[in-house]
């Protein structure tokens, strides 16, 4: 017996996944589009078929096969909410494709897991953000925030917000990279800073709102004084940013005060890009006249992060280029500021 119905029909798109390098992954993606994604998928007719204690004697004596696609059939078998791959095994696909650095898969597979109402929090975000940004896949991320309605990424969460800008600043350091690391770190800063002002990434109380705090906006200052510097951006740009980041100052918190190593960790996060890229801008003879008070918080934020610095053990923070700079001997360092 056959039954043809459409995906678009139920506004629900069935992924579909492209091979990889690991037989492994391409096992376990296969095994959720044919265990989870396609039969919470259906409709809802075929939805109760399979998952109905009452129907699945019938189901078993009489299997119904539905047409998915032009090229695709499916046939229903009897489920119980048990036999569904967990949560748990959802986190394990995503470590199989850090595994293999393999991302291509990423969105289909995030985008079916909220179809079936499988969140990914916060954390577990900034997982993905930080291991795509190891595989130079950030534009991916990018991606899932274009369609946050689709991914649930949203980038008026601060946490998520801190690890994409900070991820954008680190990439923009990255030796042997495909092209300009620097150029490809702003155009997707200034990707990502243009998805914020959409509803899905906002956040009513501005105070609040990452992309009216400090560390996105300085991300900004930092990406396009380093390609002003290389005549790769406008000398315009960069004096925007930085009157944007002297208007929001009053958000930041650029004390060294944090009651644990974690908040330092996230202060050393949001402020590293700040004080680079003030300090990029006050050496940049076209933008001077926006970046009067930024000399004076440049000395007084790098006594801060210096205090900081040594009071953390995180490799990605100690091994990020400014921080080292930071913990040179004065001497050294100073010169190097000066150069």
């Amino acid at each position: 017996m056959g039954i043809k119905f459409s995906s678009e029909a139920t506004g629900t798109a069935i992924p579909t996944f492209t091979s990889t390098s690991s037989p492994e992954l391409d096992e376990a993606l296969e095994r959720f589009r044919n265990e989870l994604f396609i039969p919470l998928a259906l409709p809802k007719r075929q939805r109760k078929s399979v998952f109905r204690e009452k129907y699945a004697t019938q189901l078993q004596n009489e299997p119904i096969t539905v047409k998915i696609s032009e090229t695709e059939e499916f046939t229903l078998t009897p489920k119980t909410r048990h036999d569904l791959p967990s949560k748990k095994d959802a986190l394990e696909v995503l470590k199989m494709m850090v595994a293999a650095k393999n991302f291509s898969n990423l969105f289909p597979y995030l985008s079916a897991l909220r179809m079936s109402n499988y969140a990914i929090n916060s954390d577990r975000w900034e997982y993905i953000i930080r291991k795509t940004s190891d595989a130079g896949k950030l534009s991916t991320i990018i991606e899932c925030a274009r369609q946050s309605q689709r991914t649930g990424l949203s980038l008026g969460n601060k946490n998520i917000a801190r690890r994409l800008f900070f991820e954008l600043h680190r990439t923009a350091a990255k030796p042997n990279s495909a092209g300009n690391p620097a150029v490809k770190a702003l155009r997707l800063a200034r990707e990502a800073a243009s998805l914020m002002d959409a509803p899905e990434h906002s956040v009513e109380d501005i105070q609040d709102d990452p992309k009216h705090q400090p560390f996105v906006i300085g991300t900004l200052l930092e990406l396009s004084a380093v390609c002003a510097q290389m005549n790769e951006a406008d000398i315009d740009l960069v004096r925007g940013y930085a009157q944007k980041l002297d208007a929001a100052w009053s958000r930041g918190n650029f004390k060294d005060d944090a009651a644990t190593s974690f908040e330092t960790i996230e202060r050393l996060e949001e402020n590293l890009a700040i004080y680079n890229g003030m300090r990029l801008a006050v050496g940049l003879p076209k933008a001077a006249q926006d970046t009067g008070s930024f000399k004076t918080r440049c000395n007084e934020l790098r006594d801060v992060l210096i205090s900081q610095l040594q009071k953390v053990k995180n490799a990605n923070v100690l091994g990020d280029k400014v921080a080292k700079k930071l913990l040179r001997p004065k001497p050294e360092q100073k010169a190097e500021e000066n150069a």
